[in-house]
């Protein structure tokens, strides 16, 4: 039996010490109104590209708790805005923060004790960090500052012990692609899919290099002649094969951009539970039926499945 997907939960901590579970889409919402600030609107369609980097990356770092500092995220967020070429959109989305008056003394003792949950690192390279953090605060005269100014300085030595030891993995992708490109790369059966409104592929991006699958499953129950009510037993088999399509999709992807890595993949299943509901006639606990249609659907894909989406 394919188990059904369940999500990571990652919390977010608030300045006031609340927690919340993280919410990707909020956080592009967000996004997209300090690109329209900015003045590009024209470039927001990044916000979900930044928002999903985040979200990957953090339900990826091992931490004895899944648990992240408002102040980290937004630090994440500035610096991926950045390096994007976008310091106009990090400025907006910077000034919209809200200000803490929290200082932490320059001491081992303090600065250990607040960085020691933020740095996915060995104990011999965390050590190195946090002398490096003391160096360069004697060296400015900063005997206090806030969380975001020490964390910084700590990503900031981080990075550079990364770049001083040798790559154990294939390099970056270099290549996008867009969504175009990758249309003419399907196979006969995914082109159909296409064209009958049922299948859609975001491109490649450099921002946050992934597959994006969105399945609409109403035209795909017409393309099938599916007339309710539909049993899951029916049902099933049918996703399994459209699921082998997926795979053929991500290996010719993958054969293009001629990487090993397997790419990330995303699916979104815009209007599942519409169909559950319509189709399979349940309404209770229609994202458990959900999760295991999804489940199904994911099944013969070999790339990662790190999100999948019911709206």
């Amino acid at each position: 039996m394919v188990k059904p997907y369940t999500p990571v939960r990652v919390d977010i901590q608030n300045f006031d010490g609340t927690r919340e579970p993280f919410d990707a889409t909020a956080l592009q919402t967000r996004l997209i109104g300090c690109f329209l600030a900015a003045g590009r609107s024209d470039s927001s369609f990044m916000a979900e590209d930044i928002a999903l980097a985040v979200e990957y990356t953090l339900s990826h770092v091992e931490r004895p708790e899944p648990v992240f500092g408002r102040g980290e995220i937004d630090a994440a967020v500035i610096r991926l805005l950045e390096e994007a070429g976008l310091p106009d959109v990090a400025g907006i989305f910077r000034r919209g923060l809200p200000e803490t008056r929290l200082l932490v003394n320059a001491s081992a003792e303090t600065l250990t004790g607040l960085l020691k949950h933020h740095l996915a690192c060995s104990t011999e390279r965390f050590e190195r960090v946090i002398a490096d953090v003391l160096a360069a605060a004697e060296k400015l005269n900063i005997r206090e500052g806030s969380p975001h100014l020490w964390l910084e300085l700590a990503r900031h030595f981080e990075r550079q012990l990364e770049d001083e030891e040798p790559p154990d993995r294939e390099p970056l992708i270099e290549r996008t692609l867009t969504r175009d490109e990758i249309l003419s790369l399907l196979p006969a059966e995914a082109l159909e899919l296409h064209k009958a409104g049922v299948l859609r592929i975001n491109g490649v991006t450099m921002l946050f290099p992934c597959i994006h699958f969105y399945l609409a499953m109403e035209p795909f129950a017409e393309m099938a002649s599916l007339r309710p009510p539909v049993l899951e037993l029916q049902l099933e088999p049918l996703l399994y094969d459209l699921s082998g399509v997926l795979e053929s999709i991500r290996e010719a992807v993958t054969a293009k951009l001629s990487t090993a890595e397997a790419l990330p993949c995303i699916l979104s299943l815009p209007d599942m539970l519409d169909f559950i509901s319509d189709y399979l006639d349940i309404r209770e606990n229609a994202e458990k039926t959900a999760a295991e249609l999804a489940a199904v659907l994911a099944s013969r894909v070999e790339g990662e499945f790190f999100k999948v989406a019911f709206n």
